[in-house]
């Protein structure tokens, strides 16, 4: 798994958010979210060219950057139902502007305790250097991502 970090390759116990997106569970290191929000209109979002960089939002005086995770993690063949009330996982990081970044997602769920080295590779993982991995949390299968890959 290349794009896990040093940290990440040791037993030491991680904090992950949980979190849906198109039927699938997902999650990220909760110390990299710094706050979840819903969105109240989304169209101008849904409907931008690139699901990657889908529009900028303000959030308390600050720009966010809007990942669009269900459109980019979706064939663009393949047609989609927009959920009536996604959410915004904006992340601590920023980039060279200072903005931040968002992803929109289906639903929030709850932080998770997790050992990293329980990782297990995912058939994606080869093609998808965002992917970390899969684990086994309370049953269901969840595809860990790795939020610093996917801010580029």
């Amino acid at each position: 798994m290349g794009s896990a970090t040093q940290s990440d390759q040791t037993d030491d116990p991680v904090t992950v958010l949980t979190f849906d997106l198109e039927g699938e569970r997902y999650c990220v290191r909760a110390d990299a979210v710094a706050s979840v929000l819903g969105v109240a209109d989304d169209r101008s979002i849904a409907s931008a060219d690139d699901p990657w960089n889908a529009g900028a939002v303000s959030v308390a005086g600050e720009r966010v950057r809007v990942i669009d995770l269900p459109r980019a993690f979706t064939a663009s063949s393949q047609t989609m139902t927009r959920i009536d009330d996604p959410k915004l996982l904006v992340f601590t990081a920023t980039d060279a502007d200072d903005t931040y970044y968002g992803w929109l997602v289906d639903d929030v769920d709850a932080t998770r305790t997790v050992h990293p080295d329980r990782l297990e590779p995912t058939q994606t993982n080869t093609t998808l250097t965002h992917v970390k991995g899969r684990l086994e949390l309370d049953g269901d299968d969840v595809i860990w991502l790795d939020e610093q890959t996917i801010h580029g």
